[in-house]
């Protein structure tokens, strides 16, 4: 074990709270006050921005679970490099065990083993992800077996006696393996056919009952899906084959020793919803779980064709129980705990662990006892953030000029009337925001910034038609909802219209970028991380991309050869001589997602065009950023790029006597 994550171990055990209060009637001191976690409150007095340090310092604890029998804890302890496994008694919170971290020669190959989840497979043997290297320990932290890649999880749930744990080799044989956690034997799980598994669905027996693979052709970008179906007697049945681009029912569930699945599917609905499906019969059944106007995910696993709990993918999340019993309990941690997502689980006859997440909580972990109804905390994930000094996110819609309402987030400093607004455009762009503590957003409202975070059209989590409404639309109608959002700020009072700057990372950084050419009334500055500058040049440069990535990237932003006038047409690279405002540019030169060619190039069109910019490389880093000696470099910088460019209302600055481009 490394010394820093010796070290963590300690200051981990030295912050565990042994305090406990009746859970109608919580004394949790990390527990902020209703008026804290309400959008609509009364602003309270000036807190100290977050600082810089504090807002990259990692969790110290990233994961925890509660042992089968409610006698033990297992958290996944982390020093910033390596993160390992603490094994601790529920009753006194009393160490009994670790992993080690670092590195381990396996053959040939030196594999970094840094804990990424664990897993309870009886009360006194666990689990240990390592990613590319998983292994069962005791409850000392000593290893039993090697397990092998990707461990997935309990292959029989409900036996607390049964010892074997499913595995997904992803790295050599794309396949899976039972594995004897007891022992480290194991037995392949013979596949239906050749192909990337992408969905799948084992039964309560641990038997793999359906499988959805991927395949490309080598010469062309062409993908087919294959849905396949094991039944009850073993024969292995191909469902259907579709596109890659295609709608298609994911499976989640099934039961031993019956045909049948639990799927997500949209059927004959624009939000995902759950249904059993008849795979002998090839049609849908009854809907299990669903909501009109957003998604909803599995909280826990379904198992034995049922799901206990689903998890609403709104603007809020949400945890709802089919189960009666736990379903009132789920109330009742919610009244003592508001303003929160509460996660459960454990026993609701004993003891139960509760992880609290919210807008201005990054995290934290109690035990409740439900006998006597009496909570304890036990560690909070970052023990240096005071949710009391944190700006809450608030929910809310907006109507587009073409009549589409918009979800957004709007995260506001203390300060009332217009004040300066970062728009913070999220990547993807087909994934989303969400309600969490966010340290980019906290760093600046903190600081006197309005953080604007628009869900614009062909965002996920909205229903179907919201996201196949952005298909096509980069720079056009995904750019518009983001400007409309703005100027719906400006109207109501919210946003100083002459202190606004757009910021964003990968597509955010295109956006960035592009909302400077399209609308350069609306911005004062730009920043772009990892940015987008030729969406052409995404189809054919040496990124990592697949074949199946590229033929999505076809179908929702354009072919390259057949639409290349209209991408062109929206990239900023073709523009560069109409970005008149100050823009930050930053890119990792280990970028293998969006290649540092797209910034150089775009610098180059810049200096030719005589436009200025600043250039911030970030040496080592990748897709993002990793580093905390980069994170700081970041984000200081944007600061100060913030601070000369749209002041600050926390120090009293106004906005800056340049005039606008």
């Amino acid at each position: 074990m490394g010394a820093g994550l010796r070290a963590a171990l300690v200051a981990f055990a030295a912050c565990l709270a042994l305090s406990a209060a009746p859970l109608l009637a919580s004394t949790d001191p990390t527990q902020p006050a209703e008026a804290a976690a309400s959008a609509v409150s009364a602003p309270p007095p000036a807190l100290q921005p977050l600082s810089v340090q504090a807002a990259i310092q990692p969790p110290s604890v990233l994961q925890m679970r509660l042992a089968p029998d409610g006698k033990h804890l297992a958290a996944i302890i982390y020093d910033a490099y390596n993160a390992g496994v603490m094994i601790l008694r529920s009753d006194t919170l009393a160490a009994t065990g670790t992993t080690r971290a670092g590195w381990e020669r396996d053959g040939f190959y030196l594999l970094r083993k840094s804990a990424q989840d664990v897993h309870w497979i009886t009360p006194a043997l666990l689990a240990v992800n390592h990613g590319l290297l998983g292994e069962s320990v005791t409850l000392e932290g000593k290893r039993v077996a090697k397990l092998g890649n990707g461990v997935i999880g309990k292959a029989v749930p409900g036996d607390p006696s049964n010892t074997l744990v499913l595995v997904f080799d992803d790295e050599k044989h794309q396949s899976f393996a039972v594995v004897d956690a007891a022992t480290g034997r194991s037995r392949g799980v013979r596949m239906p056919a050749s192909g990337q598994p992408i969905a799948w669905a084992f039964d309560d027996s641990g038997e793999l009952r359906a499988v959805t693979l991927a395949n490309s052709e080598f010469w062309n970008d062409r993908t087919l899906v294959a849905q396949w179906y094991r039944r009850a007697d073993g024969r292995w049945l191909q469902l259907e084959e579709t596109p890659l681009p295609a709608e298609r029912w994911q499976p989640l569930a099934a039961r031993a020793g019956h045909d049948g699945l639990v799927v997500a599917a949209r059927h004959e609905r624009d939000t995902l919803g759950f249904f059993t499906y008849d795979p002998l019969e090839r049609r849908f059944g009854d809907l299990l779980a669903g909501l009109a106007n957003e998604d909803i995910a599995p909280a826990d696993n379904p198992q034995a064709h049922t799901v206990r709990s689903v998890l609403r993918l709104g603007m809020r999340p949400q945890l709802h129980w089919f189960d009666p019993t736990w379903a009132a309990l789920q109330a009742e941690v919610d009244l003592a705990l508001p303003g929160r997502v509460n996660h459960i689980s454990g026993d609701p006859q004993g003891l139960v662990l509760i992880h609290s997440t919210g807008d201005v909580d990054p995290g934290a972990w109690r035990l409740l006892d439900t006998r006597s109804m009496e909570m304890r905390h036990i560690v909070s994930a970052r023990q240096h953030i005071d949710p009391l000094a944190m700006r809450p996110m608030q929910a809310l819609r907006y109507t587009a000029r073409d009549g589409l309402q918009v979800p957004a987030y709007l995260t506001r400093p203390t300060a009332s009337g217009p004040q300066p607004m970062v728009v913070l455009v999220h990547g993807g762009p087909w994934v989303r925001d969400h309600w969490q503590w966010d340290a980019e957003v906290q760093l600046l409202a903190t600081r006197g910034y309005v953080v604007f975070q628009p869900q614009f059209r062909g965002s996920r989590g909205f229903g179907k038609r919201f996201e196949d409404a952005g298909f096509g639309e980069w720079g056009r109608a995904m750019q518009d909802d983001i400007t409309d959002g703005v100027r719906h700020l400006i109207a109501t009072g919210v946003a100083d219209p002459q202190r606004i700057c757009i910021s964003g990372a990968s597509y955010g950084g295109y956006a960035a970028v592009w909302g400077l050419i399209q609308t350069p009334e609306l911005y004062r500055c730009g920043i772009t991380l990892a940015g987008v500058s030729d969406i052409a040049q995404l189809f054919s440069d040496w990124s990592d991309s697949t074949a199946a990535s590229r033929e999505l990237l076809r179908w929702r932003v354009g072919d390259e050869k057949r639409d290349r006038a209209r991408l062109d047409a929206v990239s900023p690279l073709k523009r560069a001589a109409d970005i008149r405002a100050p823009l930050l540019i930053a890119h990792g030169d280990d970028d293998v997602r969006v290649l540092i060619g797209h910034a150089r190039r775009l610098m180059r069109a810049m200096d030719q065009a005589g436009r200025r910019y600043e250039w911030l490389p970030l040496p080592d880093e990748g897709h993002g950023i990793s580093r905390l000696s980069s994170l700081k470099t970041y984000h200081e910088r944007m600061l100060d790029f913030l601070q000369r460019h749209i002041g600050s209302a926390a120090t009293g600055t106004a906005a800056p006597d340049n005039p606008r481009p």
